[in-house]
């Protein structure tokens, strides 16, 4: 059984995984856009800086062959040294830059393939070879075609795990923006006024690549500044926000989670197993009871339209607008500092964090009504409250407003984009204009339609191209046909897996992935029934050693 993978970032890698822990007898090809596999766009060097932190501690990355801290502590110490760490640094509740975890998925990627190759399995990574078609062969298997002038390969399963894509020109209206990525486009800028559109991580992240690019940053005794160099005098940059605010910093919690009290997955399955009718009412309560079990001051801080769905977004970014911006920021920096130095927990920040992945349960259980009031009202708290900000770019974020050089301006929903004559771009919100010289994109990944893969013999052989892909993410081909196609693709699973961003839901995703193609391989007859589980290869005993190492 021949399996194709296209893309060789971390869902690849943890498929990998999950394949070589069942007794499958396949061989595999993997197809890489890039020239090195393992990193992905998120952690890749070629699109991200080494000052550019990644949000999810050491301890929330799934292990693969052995954990990131184990990894870290088996680094000579000259090598970490490189990157301003000592081994008193590398704990389970660091954060770490993402090129550096990049390099930790390019380390793991590279021990799997050789623990593939020792059990027998046949691996084939092809780097440098963008895959541009999948399609059904005369033969009655899937096709995978590549730039690369190739005979066509010939697969049984193929799954598609290409990750996040990013528009090299993006637009908002009738206006071209600055694409963020790679990191250098945005460096590389010396126009004096620059805009940011958005305000979250990828907006951090820019904010952070224009301070590193146009002064200097200096830390001491723990405190950040930052000056700009002598030719960039004239700098600003502006964030433009629908809401003028940006995520709150980390906070302390105890990982592994302590369990919640009412909105748990059992209360959550009861729910839908309940029914469609009101199930998001019924889970919104849930969560009532439990923020009011945890912080009742918080829920009376927003008043009493907060006990609707309809009010609580709107009662939620109300306290945080109230709060004021980049000041707020400022503030709330030193609320998050005492939390991780006192580990003491801020209850209500830790319910509606814990909640987005129990709402996440029932999301493809609601009916449309349901889904619109979520994705509307719902969703941008909880990407609000997920998106916490490691505390050194949030210093670097102070540094430069405390410096006079960037701002945070609200425009609400209805802002307008024009370009002016020369050029430069004007927003317009309220009675107020704004004008920068560039904005650059840095709204985040968009969610995409099926039908917007770039694959067109396999969009035409798709049943509902509109039809958002939901779990086990196997596409709706048709009946009868010897193979079958998964879809991972970020834009795709965002449709209606909004929260999937991240190493942990790579992990989830790749699982739910190999559960299915090994039921399905085994209802076909290729795999005896009492092979069908999660039955393991020989090198799993020594994967087991190196996870208690």
């Amino acid at each position: 059984m021949r399996i194709g993978i296209i893309g060789a970032g971390a869902t690849s890698l943890y498929i990998v995984k999950e394949l070589l822990n069942t007794k499958l007898k396949f061989s595999l090809v993997i197809y890489e856009a890039n020239s090195v596999p393992g990193s992905g766009m998120p952690y890749s060097s070629q699109q991200n800086a080494e000052y550019m932190l990644c949000n999810a501690f050491s301890r929330e990355i799934p292990v693969v062959t052995q954990s990131l801290v184990s990894w870290l502590h088996s680094l000579p110490k000259a090598e970490l040294s490189e990157w301003e760490l000592s081994t008193n640094d590398v704990h389970a509740r660091a954060f770490y830059p993402r090129v550096l975890i990049g390099e930790f998925l390019q380390h793991e990627f590279a021990e799997m393939v050789c623990l593939a190759e020792k059990s027998g399995v046949e691996i084939v990574v092809r780097c440098n070879e963008k895959v541009v078609d999948i399609g059904e062969s005369e033969q009655g298997q899937i096709f995978v075609q590549t730039a690369v002038q190739l005979p066509l390969e010939l697969f049984d399963h193929v799954v598609i795990a290409t990750g996040h894509v990013w528009p090299s020109r993006p637009v908002i209206g009738n206006v071209t923006l600055t694409s963020p990525w790679p990191y250098s486009q945005v460096a590389s800028l010396r126009v004096p006024n620059v805009g940011i559109l958005g305000s979250s991580l990828s907006a951090i992240d820019c904010v952070v690549a224009l301070g590193f690019a146009r002064g200097t940053f200096s830390e001491t005794l723990g405190a950040v500044t930052w000056a700009p160099h002598v030719d960039e005098q004239d700098f600003k940059a502006t964030m433009y926000s629908k809401m003028g605010i940006m995520p709150e910093g980390d906070f302390y919690y105890k990982y592994p989670y302590e369990l919640l009290e009412f909105i748990t997955a059992n209360a959550v399955q009861k729910e839908i197993d309940a029914g469609r009718a009101g199930l998001l009412n019924r889970i919104f309560n849930l969560l009532l009871s439990e923020l009011n079990s945890a912080d009742p001051s918080y829920l009376e801080q927003l008043g009493g339209d907060a006990n609707s769905i309809e009010g609580f977004g709107s009662a939620y970014f109300r306290r945080r607008w109230q709060l004021g911006g980049l000041p707020a920021v400022k503030k709330d920096f030193d609320h998050v500092r005492r939390s991780m130095r006192d580990r003491q927990t801020i209850p209500h920040r830790y319910v509606l964090l814990r909640a987005h992945e129990i709402f996440d349960l029932a999301l493809r259980s609601l009916d449309d009504n349901d889904w619109e009031m979520f994705r509307e009202n719902l969703l941008p708290v909880f990407a609000d409250c997920y998106a916490a900000v490691p505390h050194l770019s949030i210093a670097r974020i102070i540094a430069m407003f405390d410096a006079g050089v960037l701002s945070l301006v609200d425009t609400g929903n209805d802002a307008e984009f024009n370009e002016l004559p020369d050029n430069r771009i004007a927003i317009v919100t309220g009675d107020q204009e704004f004008e920068c010289d560039v904005l650059i994109d840095a709204r985040g990944q968009a969610s995409a339609k099926l039908g917007e893969l770039p694959f067109p013999s396999l969009v035409a052989l798709l049943r509902d191209s509109e039809k958002p892909i939901t779990a086990p993410y196997r596409l709706d081909l048709g009946s009868r046909k010897r193979y079958s196609v998964y879809c991972v693709s970020m834009p795709q699973l965002l449709e209606k897996h909004p929260f999937s961003q991240g190493l942990q839901n790579c992990s989830e995703v790749a699982k739910t992935v190999v559960e299915n193609l090994v039921a399905s391989v085994s209802t076909r007859g290729q795999l005896p029934p009492d092979e069908a589980g999660t039955g393991l290869h020989p090198y799993s005993s020594d994967l087991a050693m190196r996870r208690e190492l």
